[in-house]
């Protein structure tokens, strides 16, 4: 099986990519797959992508269209690893009139 979870730039994929491996039982980790460039992954590994699950699914059925696969957003991975919904809010302002 092929664990994929997608959600935004800074949403936590990478940050609990650990978590989520040892979550869904994956071996390997692959980090900012582009499902339009690079091939499907072997069985047993984790993917964190930021791509929509239909562009995932259309890569999937012209690559690899046996693939065992479960698709994840990141809200609902981070749920069950125990993290917040979402990650927090890393925006710094700062005071120019100061």
């Amino acid at each position: 099986m092929i664990t994929i979870i997608h959600g935004p730039m800074g949403s936590g994929k990478t940050f609990h990519k650990q978590a989520f491996a040892n979550q869904f039982g994956c071996t390997h980790i692959v980090e900012d797959w582009l499902p339009t460039i690079h091939e499907v992954p072997e069985d047993g590994r984790l993917v964190l992508t930021y791509h929509s699950p239909e562009e995932i699914k259309r890569a999937i059925r012209l690559d690899r269209p046996q693939a065992d696969i479960r698709i994840i957003d990141i809200r609902t991975a981070r749920s069950l690893i125990g993290a917040a919904p979402s990650a927090p809010d890393r925006t710094h302002r700062v005071d120019l009139e100061g």
